[in-house]
């Protein structure tokens, strides 16, 4: 009988961050896995670097199929039923799985029905609040708000009702009196200034950590899975704050330094928190656990020469119909759905409709002024990636010039210009396994899913590679 497998997606983390935590935390879980596991670089090889984003790199890594072939950019883009996530073919071959958070599970109730699937929370874009069992619906609610509402920078400002509703039923989500009590820490010390609002990012993780420990535990399924970003987003922010080396010439000053370059440590005590506690589970299990990354982080190096230089606010789209109206002539009905800052994605009812709203914005794009915009379509969604020129206070689309509010914009002020970027290399660690091999300490990550499915012994489809290591 095959070990359980445990499966821990650590957005965008490479294996040069675990080393480096190690480096300076010999004595962490982290270090413990680097020590007992076997550590492989996985490479994202069928997405072009210039434009590696996490919603592209994530259906690859699960699918075991190429972009050109599944075809998902963004993460309400509709999922070809011809090249399935590795975990709906387990659950189809009558496997028991249970997902936390992980990319590309919503909408769940289009599968949920299957009893192969023991628990649901999808991920924080999906197009609806369905869980299951169905009383983790209020977590997801605020979740979703709450994701909608903490984009490029984070708030303190909560949606009432979505926050009491979920309240009473912390005990029964199984998340712990610690994490709470660990919360309001968090929120007090933004309150009193003592650190950076952006801490926030770090409160969601241990929430949806501890309701998957606790159906985790409840129901061991044959496949779990658990995703997070909190370490990814302080990467973006703060990569300069932990490798100022990677740059040529100085960007920030000391001052910055003193404020920001403990924030990715912190994002992984957080982690490494919970991967003592999952490591536990699998020896008393007998399980494997797998730390994954469909890519990675490093240095970005167009990032301006000195702070000074550096904008000091950005713009948030918070009215999406605002900004559509004046791209458009004709009246769409769409549904705005969640997405991840500077992506905005339109549902409509039929491809037609979306077809013709988006010609309609492709025209409109000849004659943009200080405004940023790419359209991509797919089926009946449109996703707008749209930024503002920070160093204007007019926008002209055709004729008409626009301030940013009329375009359904907000400013804010930021302290952080994205010094992490995206690259191909990222992370597969394979603990407690009674059979891991590997031929190459670096794989195509497009290996990841058929080695999952020959672990299982169930038949990989013809457009899969065959694996160069074994689970």
């Amino acid at each position: 009988m095959n070990q359980k497998i445990i499966v821990f997606e650590a957005n965008e983390i490479p294996l040069r961050v675990f080393q480096h935590y190690q480096s300076i935390k010999p004595n962490s879980s982290i270090s413990y896995l680097l020590n007992n596991s076997l550590a492989l670089e996985t490479l994202a090889k069928d997405v072009d670097e210039s434009v590696l984003y996490p919603s592209q790199t994530w259906a690859s890594f699960n699918t075991g199929s190429p972009y050109e072939l599944h075809k998902i950019h963004w993460y309400n883009d509709p999922k070809c039923s011809d090249t399935p996530l590795y975990w709906k073919s387990l659950a189809e071959s009558g496997f028991s799985v249970g997902l936390v958070n992980t990319l590309h599970s919503s909408p769940a109730s289009s599968y949920a029905n299957n009893d192969n699937y023991k628990f649901l929370i999808p991920d924080c874009f999906a197009v609806d609040s369905f869980t299951k069992p169905d009383y983790y619906q209020a977590f997801q609610q605020l979740n979703l708000k709450l994701t909608s509402s903490n984009s490029r920078v984070s708030t303190l400002k909560t949606p009432l009702q979505e926050t009491l509703s979920t309240i009473p039923n912390l005990p029964k989500y199984g998340i712990r009196i610690k994490t709470i009590i660990d919360a309001a820490r968090v929120v007090t010390q933004i309150l009193l200034k003592k650190v950076n609002k952006e801490r926030l990012r770090n409160v969601q993780f241990p929430l949806i950590a501890d309701m998957f420990i606790h159906q985790l535990q409840k129901h061991e399924p044959d496949l779990a899975i658990l995703f997070t970003n909190h370490v990814a987003a302080n990467m973006h922010r703060y990569w300069y704050g932990l490798f100022p080396n990677d740059y040529q010439s100085k960007v920030y000053d000391q001052d910055w330094m003193n404020k920001y370059s403990h924030e990715i440590i912190e994002s992984l005590d957080i982690l490494d928190y919970y991967l003592h506690e999952l490591i536990e589970i699998s020896k008393r299990k007998d399980a494997i656990l797998l730390i994954v990354s469909s890519m990675g982080q490093n240095a970005n190096k167009k990032l301006t020469d000195g702070v000074q230089q550096l904008i000091t606010h950005d713009f948030r789209l918070e009215d999406t119909k605002k900004l559509v109206d004046k791209l458009t002539l004709s009246n769409f009905k769409y549904k705005v759905e969640v997405g991840m800052v500077p992506q905005y994605s339109l549902e409509f009812s039929n491809p037609e409709e979306s077809k013709k709203c988006f010609l309609e914005i492709q025209e409109s794009m000849r004659n943009l002024e200080n405004i940023n915009l790419v359209v991509d379509l797919n089926a009946n969604v449109i996703t707008l990636t749209v930024t503002l020129d920070s160093n204007t206070d007019f926008y002209r689309i055709r004729d008409k010039s626009f301030d940013y509010s009329q375009l359904g914009f907000v400013k804010f002020k930021i302290e952080d210009h994205h010094s992490g970027c995206h690259c191909p290399e990222g992370s597969l660690i394979i603990f407690n396994s009674k059979t891991a091999s590997a031929k190459s300490e670096t794989i195509n990550y497009l290996e990841y899913a058929p080695a999952i499915l020959n672990y299982f012994g169930v038949k990989k489809p013809a457009y899969m590679l065959e694996p160069s290591f074994t689970i």
